[in-house]
This record gives structure tokens, C-alpha cells and sequence, in this order.
């Protein structure tokens, strides 16, 4: 592929050392050579980032960029790597302010492409097991710059969005393209749940009215948890919503293809493998002159929705603004969904989360106020605090 956005670079990387060389000492394994090693990586890469979500590419990469640029300036070869060696790796992390989320990260990364090349995974090591217990200690002990705690095991979750906040927001919004934008934008990502990267991959012919209800759904063709679109997902949406989206359309000229495009400005890339009709309304680039051709339709970029999102918040005094995220809709609408007493399984199905795990992390404070000392507090007194 030539976009690099979808390339993993391993290779690259490899080769950018300047101090020390690609791979050390290889001892009998299936990989049996420096040559061998590198051509294993060079097929694998290939197949992976052709077979992976974008976003998970750009991870990996990143990851493995940290890795190589450590492993440079230490003068340790990359590959193959010791317990010892990926254990110093992420003690240097650490001093670094990374969080055990990062962490995590690293680790999935190094043992993939060990693997990937035919070397042992450090982290299978049997030795592996206490030296990651003994960096969980170090993160929960870490002090910050002026020596105040600072655990790095402590998970850092985005402000949530809620159905009040939501409201408060559209409200402050009026007709200019930008508002009707933002508005269709806020509404449907609080009605489906939708990540960031699935938001700006809605098209129009996405939206479905069922003939025996009347109501409205959003076919979502792909997502972080359905990537092969083997599932058949669909979400509600409602008539309110509908509506903030036709009147984008309307203003922005948009009768087919991407929903959530950029405003004024030549689109710099292209979205997608099927050519999409040039949007022609307000909202649109026009032709390019250059080349007498319609320019491309392009999405907006999964940052930009919570740019969008944080902007909107500050406009009408949100406290919490500074914290939100393109995924701050979707935490909203579980807790929502939790304190109108939806089930865990509910609230999974609702947004597609592969386990109740992140459901769970999501909505814990909400469901603290439903714990048992909250509904004993409550049977008693009345209330939720005694009072």
C-alpha cells in the first residue's frame, strides 16, 4: 500500500539504527539468520497491516518506533531481546510518565513482532511474569515532577457526555454550515455509540427507515469490534437526529456518501476505495482546476471529532470540557443507559463492546450509587445518602 498510514515500517525502523545493528546473536530457532529474521518480518508486515484496522497499524508502528529509538540510543540490537532487556525498556518508560495502558501496549508490540520473526517472545519468558508484577509496584509507588503521587496504573478515562450535556450543547447551536455539521455530529454519536473512526465512516446510504415502525437505524458496516463486517450491527436513531441530519445534508448539498466531510478547503487525501461524487453544495471544494476533475470527497478525521466535541463543550461552560474526547458521547450514553436501569449485556449490545469489561470501566461511578451499601442506604432512609 502506498499510503503510509496503512504501512507498519518495521523494516524501516530496523534499518534507521545508527549505532548498533538490526538483530544480534541469534541462537537455534526457526529463524536461523539475520537474513532469515528480516525477510520473515518483510512477508509478515505486509499481511498484517493488510488485514488490520488503520488505527491498529498506526499503533503498532508507533510502538515499535519507540522501542528501535530506545534500543539506539542504549546500544541494545532490537531483535532478539531478553526479559532483561524489554524489563529495561519499560523502566525507562516509566521514568517517562508512560502509564501501565502504555505499558500493555509495549509489550503486545515487542512480543508481536518477535514472533512475526520467528524468535521468542521475552514476554513468555518464564521470568516474564515477576518482572511485569514488579513493574506494577514501581507505577504505583511513581511520584510526579513536584513529588506528588502520580500511579501509572490508574487508567485515565474521558470526561463523559451525557444526555443533558448533549442537549445543552445543541441548543447553543444555530444554522451556519459548522453548527448544522456539528449538531448531526453530537446527536447521532449519542444515539449509536459510535467510536470517533466509526463516526466519520457514516455514509448517507447508511440510514435506514423500518417500514413497519417508522423508526430510524444506522447500518454500521464496520467497527473496532467487527472489522470483516461479519456482523449484522444496526443502531437506533432518533427522529430528532434524523432530522439534524437531513438539514446538514440539505445545507452542505450532500445526497449520497460521506455524512461528516470538512468545511471550506481542499480536501488533501482521499477516503476509501470507491470513488465518492464531489460534494457540490456550501460545504463542498468544488472542482479542481488543475485537472478539470471534481475533487475527491474525503471524511472527517477521527481527531477532529473531538476537537469538535471539545469546543462545543467550552462554548456552553461545560466543567468538565478540558476532559472531553471523541469517545465522550459514547461513555455519556452507557452511563445513561446504566442510571435508567439498563443491564451491563444492555449497554454492551447497545454499543457493540466485545466484553463487559470496558461497559463495567466505563460506568463504574454510575454504579456506584447502585451498590449494596447505596440500596441499603436507600431502603432505609429513603435516600441515597442517609439524609
Amino acid at each position: 500500500m502506498s499510503d503510509e498510514g496503512h504501512e507498519l515500517l518495521v523494516l524501516d525502523a530496523l534499518h534507521s539504527l545508527q549505532r548498533v545493528t538490526p538483530v544480534g546473536p541469534v541462537e537455534v530457532t526457526t529463524a536461523t539468520s539475520t537474513g532469515d529474521v528480516l525477510d520473515r518480518l518483510s512477508r509478515w508486515a505486509r499481511e498484517f497491516a493488510r488485514g488490520q484496522a488503520e488505527a491498529t497499524v498506526k499503533a503498532v508502528r508507533g510502538d515499535w518506533g519507540q522501542y528501535i529509538a530506545w534500543c539506539d540510543s542504549t546500544r541494545h540490537s532490537p531483535l532478539p531481546a531478553s526479559p532483561d532487556q524489554l524489563e529495561a525498556f519499560l523502566h525507562n518508560a516509566v521514568a517517562r510518565g508512560r502509564k501501565r495502558t502504555t505499558l500493555k501496549r509495549y509489550v503486545y508490540t515487542v512480543g508481536l513482532i518477535h514472533e512475526a520473526a520467528g524468535l521468542p517472545n521475552p514476554a513468555k519468558d518464564p521470568l516474564w511474569g515477576p518482572k511485569w508484577a514488579a513493574l506494577g509496584k514501581d507505577l504505583a509507588r511513581r511520584k510526579d515532577a513536584y513529588g506528588r503521587p502520580d500511579n501509572g496504573n490508574l487508567k485515565k478515562q474521558a470526561g463523559a457526555l451525557l444526555e443533558d450535556d448533549i442537549e445543552a450543547m445543541l441548543t447553543g447551536l444555530g444554522s451556519s454550515l459548522h453548527d448544522l455539521r456539528d449538531a448531526a455530529l453530537l446527536a447521532l454519536a449519542s444515539d449509536t455509540l459510535l467510536r470517533e473512526a466509526e463516526l466519520v465512516g457514516v455514509c448517507v446510504e447508511h440510514f435506514q427507515q423500518q417500514r413497519a415502525t417508522g423508526n430510524w437505524t444506522l447500518w454500521v458496516p464496520f467497527s473496532k469490534t467487527n472489522q470483516a463486517g461479519e456482523e449484522a450491527d444496526y443502531r437506533f436513531v432518533q427522529a430528532s437526529t434524523m432530522a439534524r441530519v437531513r438539514a446538514w445534508q440539505a445545507a452542505a448539498g450532500i445526497e449520497d456518501g460521506l455524512l461528516f466531510r470538512p468545511i471550506g478547503g481542499r480536501p488533501r487525501q482521499t477516503t476509501g476505495t470507491a470513488p465518492l461524487p464531489a460534494l457540490t453544495g456550501p460545504a463542498g471544494a468544488g472542482a479542481d482546476p488543475s485537472q478539470g476533475l471534481p475533487a475527491p470527497i474525503v471524511a472527517l478525521k477521527p481527531r477532529e471529532v473531538a476537537r469538535i466535541f471539545r469546543r462545543r463543550a467550552h462554548a456552553v461552560g461545560l466543567d468538565h470540557a478540558a476532559s472531553i474526547s471523541g469517545h465522550s458521547a459514547r461513555i455519556g450514553s452507557a452511563n445513561d443507559l446504566i442510571n435508567h436501569g439498563a443491564t451491563t449485556a444492555q449497554i454492551q449490545n447497545a454499543g457493540n463492546w466485545k466484553s463487559a469489561e470496558m461497559v463495567t470501566a466505563y460506568t463504574r461511578r454510575s454504579q456506584a450509587g447502585k451498590n449494596a451499601v447505596a440500596l441499603l442506604r436507600q431502603r432505609k432512609h429513603g435516600g441515597g445518602d442517609g439524609a
